[in-house]
């Protein structure tokens, strides 16, 4: 009895992927997996913030608040320009679209 070449490879393939299938073994089952969690937790002393503020730091930066009222004030002043343009360039159109009908 011969076998087709076809018939031979399938066969020889699906005895090497059983094989290799079956001697791989699972190393834990998940009934062997505990999960434990910490009854307290302790705090390392890296973790913890230090703010101990010098009365000049808080002093310097209260110094830059002209200087952050200032930017805040100019930013706004230049958003409303930016959308006063915006309209007038509309309207500009609008007029120019009314000339051409």
């Amino acid at each position: 009895m011969s076998m087709s070449l076809a018939s031979r490879s399938s066969t020889a393939s699906m005895t090497a992927r059983t094989s290799r299938v079956a001697s791989v073994k699972p190393t834990r089952c998940a009934s062997s997996i505990s999960i434990r969690t910490p009854l307290h937790k302790a705090s390392s002393p890296s973790r913890q913030v230090a703010t101990k503020a010098v009365p000049v730091e808080v002093a310097q930066i209260a110094g830059e608040a002209a200087f952050i009222a200032g930017t805040a004030i100019t930013m706004f002043s230049m958003t409303l320009v930016g959308l006063a343009i915006g309209f007038v360039l509309l309207r500009f159109e609008a007029l120019t679209q009314q000339a051409d009908k």
